[in-house]
């Protein structure tokens, strides 16, 4: 048997005692550059703790683990979710696995996969706060806040950083989402046609119901609206039934069911829309609704829409989103209408060292009518517009959100074309009190229900505030 050299042993025990040295120092450092907010350089010294041949499961782990959240920091989710499951596969107890979970379901939040997110942190987030986090945007997202209230038991973490900002956020979303809401709006609208439109309303849900794997809650709503041309003023008032349930936790139905009376004509009016949400990539929706045309002289006419859809939700990537929808519209004076349309989205990506994003869209909606008219409603025989837009999404800060989008592009009636642009901008945000404000400002040269066309525009305010009861 051959022999090493006493010196030759202690030379190769002290190559190695440095290369494990030099790997954890490597670790500590990068631990120490994320508590600096130095995500750039935290990336490269665990990368170099995750060069060195000889580490071993648990340093190992560690380093992928920081690579991670670097990679996360800076915006890099594919790389982080790699490094997260490196982590998840060198981790050598439970507690150095849930922290690669809980680090890689907050990159399938990012990218917009809850239902994976949620079923990574569910079986452990209990009394641990930074996966009880992940795991509330992952409920809010799905719509199943009800699930969250057994997580939330544990005290709340200090106040300051990431955690401590984002957690009471989503603990108040999930508050608000479970409670009694009490909700009022306002809506304006002018056109180029001089055609104004006011709508006021309110509406009172009560708190969800959750029984044998059916989630439910009920409520009412009533509004007014006021439509007014140079020539004259109409007023419809409107009370509706609203439901919203889940059954199963993938089929999702709304209800808005009721009257609408204007003058001496009273018809029923509202929505059912179902959703069958089979996974984080796929969906359908259908969806059938009645609802008066809201101009002067469609009301004069007692003319009403009753409308049938059939919608997917497919995505085909992880920033792709592919929407088509089919449509057939019943009028009550005779006409029919058969159409579809196409959204396809590139979910905004964020802008590193910001707190913007940027994405962009394509818009396509065509259809026929059968019995074509002017006058009445905009109703071409042929109808088709295609846009291309531009999404900016900006965190004034945690509390408020500002989203935007431009779009241009072309529409043709009965075979005579027009360039066309929408203008979209939306602010959201927290009120005292776990309260809740949307803002949504848009004027576009789409032809619309009222009227289209060359110089055609329309401005449009849509405002609501939610609060708990």
């Amino acid at each position: 048997m051959k022999r090493w050299p006493p010196s030759l042993l202690l030379l190769l025990a002290t190559v190695a005692h440095a290369q494990t040295d030099s790997m954890a120092a490597a670790i500590r450092q990068g631990r120490a550059a994320l508590v600096a907010n130095q995500p750039e350089r935290a990336r490269s010294l665990f990368a170099a703790a995750l060069a060195h041949p000889d580490g071993n499961r648990a340093d190992t782990a560690a380093a992928a683990l920081g690579l991670g959240q670097a990679d996360m920091w800076l915006g890099h989710y594919e790389e982080a979710a790699k490094a997260f499951r490196t982590a998840r596969a060198q981790a050598v107890d439970d507690s150095a696995r849930q922290a690669a979970d809980t680090g890689l379901a907050q990159v399938l939040n990012a990218q917009d996969y809850p239902a994976q997110a949620y079923a990574l942190v569910a079986p452990f987030a209990s009394g641990q706060p930074r996966a009880t986090l992940e795991l509330m945007r992952a409920a809010q997202s799905l719509g199943w806040q009800d699930k969250a209230p057994p997580y939330l038991q544990a005290p709340a973490p200090p106040a300051g950083g990431y955690l401590g900002t984002q957690y009471p956020l989503l603990a108040d979303d999930m508050q608000l989402a479970l409670a009694p809401q009490v909700q009022g709006s306002f809506g304006y609208s002018h056109d180029s046609d001089k055609l104004s439109t006011y709508q006021v309303g309110a509406q009172v849900l009560s708190a969800p119901i959750v029984r044998d794997g059916l989630v439910q809650r009920w409520g009412v709503s009533a509004g007014s609206s006021w439509i007014d041309d140079p020539q004259s003023s109409r007023r419809m008032d409107d009370l509706a039934l609203l439901g919203q349930l889940r059954i199963a936790d993938s089929n999702y139905l709304n209800l808005d069911l009721g009257l609408a009376r204007s003058g001496s004509w009273q018809t029923l009016q509202g929505d059912a829309n179902w959703t069958w949400r089979a996974s984080d990539s796929f969906g359908l929706t259908a969806d059938a609704s009645r609802a008066p045309i809201l101009t002067d002289t469609a009301l004069a006419q007692r003319i009403a829409i009753d409308t049938y859809s059939l919608g997917a939700s497919l995505r085909p990537g992880t920033q792709w989103y592919v929407l088509p929808t089919y449509y057939h519209q019943d009028f009550t004076d005779g006409n029919q209408r058969d159409g579809g349309s196409l959204r396809v989205v590139f979910s905004p990506w964020d802008i590193p060292d910001t707190s913007g994003a940027l994405g962009a869209e394509l818009n396509s909606r065509v259809y026929r009518s059968t019995q074509p008219s002017t006058g009445t409603y905009f109703n071409p025989a042929h109808y088709s517009a295609t846009q291309l837009g531009l999404i900016g999404v900006y965190s004034l800060d945690p509390r408020w959100k500002l989203r935007a989008t431009v779009e241009g592009g072309r529409q043709t009636i009965d075979g005579n074309g027009a360039g066309i642009y929408t203008v979209d901008v939306s602010l959201e945000g927290r009120l005292p009190h776990n309260g809740r404000l949307q803002l949504h400002l848009t004027r576009s040269s789409a032809a619309s229900d009222n009227n289209g066309g060359s110089g055609y525009w329309d401005d449009s305010l849509m405002l609501s505030i939610d609060y708990p009861l």
